[in-house]
């Protein structure tokens, strides 16, 4: 049995206070009703759009990881001359010469933090470069070695949507890495139930929504592209008038799916409305 989390609408009181403000510098210097009092408030029928089209929070969330090696040439494949690709969400690293199971990176990754290291060989000064798989090779190297001893960088790599990624030396070296984490793009929807029949994405605005289903009235499924229910969800009212009382909960069964609950705060009944919601793991 689910027990929801409640969730009040402080985005709806930010947005008023903000107004507030607004309404009472004009007022004050046209001589009218001072803060404090209703009179000085603007008027806004139900319905107006409370928050802007960009969600908050569209920056990549980094997510740590236990340090784990995904590759090391001196135990598989060979020193690195020219270019090759290694991936970094696998099941088994043992093939890169890395850990034999997974260092838990998602395909969904967009970018690993890695730890990468060089050591020359056959005497060789040179650089490693590194890019996503099918992106162009980029001029400025991660790594700098020469026959002095291994060096290492902490590094941001690029990587494709299955995760993978190229690294290059003009010269010859070992080379590995040891991965501290990865990002991902932030999971967040607004979500428009108001013609009671569907859930739809309001004003485009949505990043790893996968679907969004209305199942009753008030009853929303929304799926994202990865597991949430290590996540905390935050949904708010997305519209000033009628105010709600908003709910959200995920379920172990359905691990990327969080469900959300709807009701009218003044009457308690399920309703719909367009909210927005962000999920924070």
């Amino acid at each position: 049995m689910r027990t929801p989390i409640h969730l009040r609408r402080a985005g709806i009181a930010l947005a008023g206070a903000a107004l507030l403000l607004a309404g009472a510098a004009g007022a004050n210097a046209a001589g009218g009703p001072q803060p404090g009092t209703n009179a000085h408030r603007p008027a806004l029928a139900a319905g107006t759009l409370a928050n802007p089209a960009m969600a908050p929070g569209s920056d990549l969330q980094f997510v740590s990881v236990e340090p784990c090696r995904i590759l090391d040439t001196r135990k598989a494949g060979g020193a690195l001359h020219g270019t090759r690709t290694f991936d970094a969400s696998l099941d088994s690293y043992a093939s890169q010469g890395g850990k034999a199971s997974t260092c838990n990176i998602p395909e969904v990754a967009l970018a690993v933090e890695l730890n990468l290291g060089a050591i020359s060989q056959a005497n060789s000064t040179s650089d490693v470069k590194g890019w996503a798989l099918g992106n162009a090779q980029p001029l400025a190297s991660m790594v700098n070695y020469n026959p002095s001893g291994p060096v290492a960088n902490m590094v941001t790599m690029p990587v494709d949507p299955l995760g993978r990624f190229n690294l290059q030396t003009p010269g010859t070296a070992h080379v590995f890495a040891d991965v501290a984490g990865y990002y991902v793009a932030p999971m967040y929807a607004t979500i428009d139930g108001t013609d009671g029949v569907n859930a739809v994405v309001h004003a485009n605005v949505q990043s790893g929504l996968v679907s969004a289903v209305r199942t009753a009235t008030g009853e929303y499924e929304l799926t994202f592209n990865r597991n949430v229910t290590a996540c905390v969800a935050l949904a708010t009212d997305y519209l000033f008038g009628p105010v709600h009382e908003i709910s959200t909960d995920s379920d172990f069964s359905q691990d990327s799916t969080v469900f959300v609950n709807v009701k009218d705060s003044s009457t308690g009944a399920p309703d719909d409305t367009i909210f927005h919601i962000a999920l924070t793991c």
